[in-house]
């Protein structure tokens, strides 16, 4: 018998500063008592490595910092027979070596708990040397880890300037319940991502906010009409989410450049009544502050020479 033409099996995209195992496989003829992999870096021909190892099994393993991140190289292996005749070379595999990318999610609460019954989950995909993203999904489980919903795989679709933006929604999520987020994904040139499983908590935000309604009994129809004043305007804030304190009843936004806004929804134009719950103001500080474009009112708290405290409303 003689040795027959090994095969070598490609491989995907990988981190230099890892270790990396090249698998092949051989057909009939002698048995392989050892391997020789060659590599060679493709921009100049130079062989960077040439090592042969006394095995049986069909694998070579490359030690870690071997090869360089940011290269492009291309491999071939030779087998050994107990006689130390050896084959002809194998096919040969190209293949890139890179810093491993960078996927996380941006938009998860410090808390880790989210205000919502849905939520669009944000991430960030990077890498050194511009490796692209080429797909990814978002997975979604319950407390127990059981996928409850899934984006399913999406492309990227020719997005190529690093670092960018992906995010998918998830609605449903139920109040007090806990989850966990992941995403995975694929470079273009193989390489795997996985976020891990992420948790966090759901816990709806409900007002406790009082209004006037009235009631129409519409007889003949056999129904009532309910009519309220009361609107919910959404609003946004500085942190984001806000600083719930006292069990969710009230937010703290005592801290420097800390905001409460709302920029729509309503109008200031005749008479109205507004009413402002709140305590531990900052002296000499601005409360509130209400705006429609052409009059602002605004609301400021003030300690004077005496400690004496004051509010003043300033219409400009």
């Amino acid at each position: 018998m003689a040795l027959t033409k090994p095969i070598l099996y490609s491989i995907s995209a990988f981190d230099a500063q890892d270790e990396q195992v090249f698998t092949f496989n051989v057909i009939g003829g002698d048995q392989v008592t050892k391997n020789q992999l060659t590599i060679i870096k493709q921009s100049n021909n130079d062989v960077v490595y040439q090592v042969t190892q006394t095995t049986f099994a069909f694998r070579h393993t490359v030690p870690s910092n071997t090869l360089s991140n940011g290269e492009y190289y291309y491999a071939y292996i030779r087998t050994y027979n107990a006689n130390d005749d050896i084959s002809v070379q194998s096919n040969s595999i190209q293949f890139y070596c890179f810093f491993p990318p960078t996927l996380s999610f941006n938009n998860i609460p410090a808390s880790g708990i989210i205000n919502n019954a849905s939520y669009v989950f944000e991430a960030t995909y990077d890498q050194r040397e511009g490796e692209l993203l080429n797909t990814y999904t978002f997975n979604l489980y319950d407390y127990q880890r059981n996928l409850l919903s899934t984006s399913g795989e999406l492309n990227m679709g020719g997005a190529s300037i690093l670092p960018f933006h992906i995010g998918f929604p998830f609605y449903g999520l139920e109040d007090n319940g806990s989850y966990f987020i992941q995403i995975t994904g694929q470079t273009i040139h193989g390489m795997q991502l996985n976020t891990g499983l992420i948790p966090f908590n759901v816990k709806y935000i409900i007002p406790n906010v009082f209004s006037i309604i009235e009631l129409n009994n519409n007889c003949e129809g056999g129904y009532i009409t309910i009519k309220s004043n009361l609107i919910s305007i959404k609003g946004e804030s500085n942190p984001s989410p806000p600083n719930y304190i006292d069990d969710d009843t009230a937010v703290d936004v005592t801290g420097s450049g800390e905001y409460i806004l709302w920029k729509s929804g309503y109008n200031i134009n005749g008479d109205f009544t507004a009413s402002l719950w709140g305590r531990d103001f900052n002296d000499n500080s601005t409360i509130i502050t209400m705006s429609d474009g052409q009059q602002t009112l605004t609301v400021r708290y003030w300690k004077d020479e005496d400690d004496c405290y004051y509010a003043e409303l300033m219409d400009q």
